[in-house]
């Protein structure tokens, strides 16, 4: 099994990890997930407004962050 430059998926949950003690709190992010960017394994922040991001790194523990704007999520009437 080859492994990416950041590492594998183990290296980015922990990164992923890290990330959200990051912007723990922080009510312009929606959620922090995992994503694939090329062949590596990055730590996906989805924000309200992208353009009113936190300050982060581009990467954490070698492994990539990507910001993105989502807008809000609120919760549908079911």
């Amino acid at each position: 099994m080859s492994r990416s430059a950041g590492g594998g998926v183990g290296a980015a949950r922990a990164a992923k990890a890290h990330v959200r003690q990051l912007v723990g709190g922080d009510s312009r992010v929606n959620g922090v997930g995992l994503t694939k960017l090329d062949a590596a394994w990055a730590v996906k922040v989805n924000v309200a407004d992208d353009a009113d991001r936190p300050d982060l790194p581009e990467a954490v523990d070698g492994v990539p962050v990507l910001v993105h704007g989502v807008g809000r999520i609120t919760p549908r009437a079911g």
